[in-house]
């Protein structure tokens, strides 16, 4: 066999068992994750050890009856719940749009607030006209604090007794307020005042 012929054969060999190595590597990637691991399983976890809250096991200071912070009765008298800041601003907001001054500084005014504005002279329904001027002014700070107390870093500070304080950092923002300071009267937040 002469030596052309056995280098043709070689190589034809050498190059079959390429080709044969290139086939078998071009078979589909697979890749298996795993669905467990630590993050799961503290999920499982917790999902685990949520029950259904049973309405009769509140304390009455803080639930809201059937679920509403706003409830209205026949002859049409409002009754507000504020348990949370955030409901709080709610009702605050509501009011300014919809013009419910008297209702503002009966349920929404604090009455550290409204003793103040009598100590002066002056009528607390003043409060009110102020913030209308300056609803801008409220919206842009509720702006930042969207949830309120349950807006990611921030924290109420107690500032005195049941007096709590909900403020933003003023960093890169113009803000007349910084903050709200609530106080915390008869089972319901109320509207002390805002942190220039």
């Amino acid at each position: 066999m002469p030596s052309r012929t056995i280098f043709h054969i070689a190589s034809l060999c050498i190059a079959s068992a390429a080709l044969s190595l290139f086939v078998a590597g071009c078979q589909p990637y697979k890749r298996e994750v795993s669905r467990s691991g630590l993050l799961s399983k503290l999920k499982a976890t917790q999902e685990g050890n949520r029950k259904p809250i049973d309405p009769e096991s509140i304390h009455p200071v803080f639930g809201v009856p059937g679920g509403k912070i706003r409830v209205e009765d026949e002859q049409g008298n409002v009754t507000l719940y504020a348990k949370t800041i955030k409901h709080l601003m709610n009702h605050l907001i509501h009011a300014l749009e919809y013009d419910e001054r008297d209702l503002f500084v009966e349920q929404i005014l604090s009455q550290i607030t409204i003793e103040e504005f009598e100590e002066r002279g002056l009528d607390p329904r003043l409060a009110y006209d102020e913030l209308v001027n300056r609803r801008r002014d409220v919206y842009r700070l509720f702006h930042f604090m969207p949830m309120g107390e349950h807006t990611p870093g921030l924290y109420p500070t107690p500032i005195g007794q049941n007096i709590f304080r909900l403020q933003v950092s003023r960093v890169g923002r113009d803000l007349l307020w910084s903050g709200i300071d609530v106080s915390f009267e008869q089972g319901n937040y109320k509207l002390r005042w805002f942190v220039p």
